[in-house]
């Protein structure tokens, strides 16, 4: 894989810079969260908006992979209705400590984006598996090396790229508090496996296990985001669904050998 250009070093930095002005500028419109809660007023928060928006823009303009360019507008879209939908949250300090009544979208957001990163990273794995398997628009993709269609090398892919979810996930998960600690390691294997396994099924042809990790994707994200109290047990019954995911991913592959539809190696 090739270093990326001074031009597409220059558009991630745009891209990292409007993303950090829209989401202050969504702020600031809403009015749902005290001035220090801001992006600009919380160096760590500003880093983090601009940290996902270079990536992102990183990503597409480098490899021209679309799927970032997709689901970073559509999250933070997301995260904007929700909270201008819903009546303004009442805020109050308790211990020193800013607290609110309801769950604020933006700022769950803000907190999550190296969750948003992980997914990024999966639909971008599972998009140029699919597209390099297929040859759909494989000709527009650049600096990345060949599809790893072996199946120790798909699973290895699968894996690293998973990885980045499943341990950002854990991590955004183990900051609002798990108990016992010990379910921390459990939570990252299975969160890890269940992303790794669409992209590893991906770079094999097979679509099956991909459309299902879509289909839990909104709930998970919430989940995720927002630190839910169900949120570790969300976790952990991912390694059931990663289970599930290749019992899918056998059964397409069984059926579309039968009708001579899989492509080759």
């Amino acid at each position: 894989m090739s270093r990326p250009s001074t031009r597409t070093l220059f558009v991630g930095l745009a891209g990292g810079t409007a993303h950090l002005a829209a989401v202050e500028l969504a702020f600031r419109a809403l009015g749902h969260a005290p001035p220090e809660r801001w992006p600009l007023s919380d160096p760590d928060r500003a880093v983090g908006l601009f940290a996902l928006g270079f990536l992102a823009s990183l990503a597409v303009a480098h490899t021209r992979l679309y799927s970032p360019a997709i689901g970073l507008p559509a999250a933070f879209a997301w995260a904007t209705v929700r909270d201008a939908a819903a009546p303004a949250p009442e805020w109050s300090e308790v211990g020193g400590f800013l607290v609110v009544d309801r769950t604020v979208f933006l700022s769950a957001y803000v907190g999550g984006w190296a969750v948003l990163v992980g997914l990024l990273a999966v639909a971008a794995g599972a998009e140029f598996g699919l597209r390099s398997r297929y040859e759909f628009g494989d000709e527009g993709i650049r600096n990345l090396p060949s599809a790893p269609f072996r199946l120790r090398n798909a699973a290895l892919g699968g894996l690293t790229v998973g990885g980045v979810f499943g341990l950002a996930a854990t991590a955004r998960i183990a900051a609002f508090g798990v108990s016992p600690t010990s379910a921390v390691p459990v939570m990252a294997v299975t969160t890890t496996a269940a992303a790794a396994v669409p992209v590893a099924a991906a770079a094999r042809g097979l679509v099956g296990p991909t459309a299902c990790f879509a289909l839990i994707v909104p709930s998970l994200a919430r989940t995720v985001f927002t630190g839910s109290e169900g949120g570790p047990v969300f976790l952990l019954l991912l390694g059931p669904a990663a289970v599930a995911f290749v019992l899918v991913a056998l059964a397409e592959a069984a059926v579309r050998r039968r009708f001579d539809r899989l492509p080759t190696d």
